[in-house]
């Protein structure tokens, strides 16, 4: 795995665990549906404890697998902040934790740091190298 792949990791798994919060809300917007239309529509018991019942399993299981999520990404961060902070450069760290931890843009990182777009993916280049021979 070459540096950027590694430090990529933190951004991907922070994605996942927001799509799967996008997909818990819409599980519960759907239970709302379903409860809003008790009012409307005369719903066999049954049939409407089953859906919402399952449903109600979904998110709860989705809702775990969140929680483990969240707890490898902390664990994942704090590898990775430990891993930038042995960069002796300290351009370097932190250009580093401003790409991959706080997921900031190029054009950001320039202003930030008062350099030029161009310079900052030299530098970029330069981090990467030295994290590799750190990591």
């Amino acid at each position: 795995m070459t540096a950027k792949q590694y430090l990529r990791q933190v951004k991907r798994l922070d994605n996942l665990i927001n799509a799967k919060l996008e997909q818990v809300d819409e599980l519960r917007g759907i239970v709302t549906k379903i409860t809003s239309k008790l009012d409307a529509v005369k719903v066999e018991k049954h049939n409407f404890v089953d859906k919402t019942g399952a449903l109600i399993s979904k998110i709860v299981d989705l809702e775990k697998e969140i929680n483990k999520d969240i707890d490898k990404l902390i664990d994942l961060k704090a590898e990775v902040i430990e891993n930038i902070d042995k960069v002796k450069n300290q351009d370097y760290r932190l250009l580093l934790t401003l790409r991959y931890l706080n997921y900031w843009t190029w054009e950001q990182i320039a202003v930030e740091m008062n350099y030029s777009y161009v310079h900052v993916h030299r530098l970029h280049s330069r981090a990467l190298r030295e994290f590799n021979i750190n990591s």
